[in-house]
């Protein structure tokens, strides 16, 4: 494992941890707990994406539109009857080594989506959690990192922003556990 990827997996661990344990609270055997699953992850997911956009997510890897997965989540919420707005984007990003951590929780999560979409009926559109990524594209993404994050400012400001972007998922989870629960 490189430094990088182990820097920012230790350095996020309190908040992947709660992240993780929020969504798990999700029952995805009922309808009304999965569209709250993924409007919460559509409601953090759509304005990253967007800031990855607007920052030029490309510097830090060159597939990253093939990365974005706003289009499969509002596909699922369509099918699903759910309308999410996404919060306006408020602020920018400042750095490739802020994008790089904020790349390094889309991608982490979309890893966990494989396992999630195991629970969901087949009958549900699941094209947000099965989106497919090839077994090449993690360990590409984690060489990028480690070669863009060899200095301690850099992964600092890589580990903030993935911080702030797991920040981003717990707050959109509890918004909608308490909606759906």
């Amino acid at each position: 494992m490189n430094a990088a990827h182990r820097r920012l997996r230790e350095s996020t661990g309190a908040a992947h941890a709660r992240v993780d344990a929020l969504f798990s609270r999700f029952d995805l055997a009922r309808r009304d707990d999965y569209a709250g699953l993924l409007a919460a992850h559509a409601e953090a997911l759509l304005p990253v994406e967007a800031l990855l956009d607007q920052g030029g997510g490309e510097a830090i890897t060159e597939d990253w539109p093939q990365r974005r997965r706003t289009g499969v989540i509002k596909v699922d919420l369509d099918a699903l009857g759910i309308h999410v707005v996404a919060p306006e984007i408020q602020d920018s990003v400042t750095s490739d080594a802020a994008m790089a951590g904020m790349l390094y929780v889309l991608e982490g999560s979309r890893l966990g989506g494989r396992f999630l979409a195991r629970s969901v009926p087949d009958s549900w559109p699941r094209a947000y959690l099965g989106s497919h990524q090839p077994p090449h594209m993690w360990p590409e993404l984690l060489e990028k990192l480690d070669a863009l994050l060899y200095g301690a400012e850099s992964l600092e400001l890589a580990v903030s922003a993935a911080n702030q972007t797991f920040g981003r998922f717990e707050a959109a989870g509890t918004k909608w556990l308490a909606k759906v629960g």
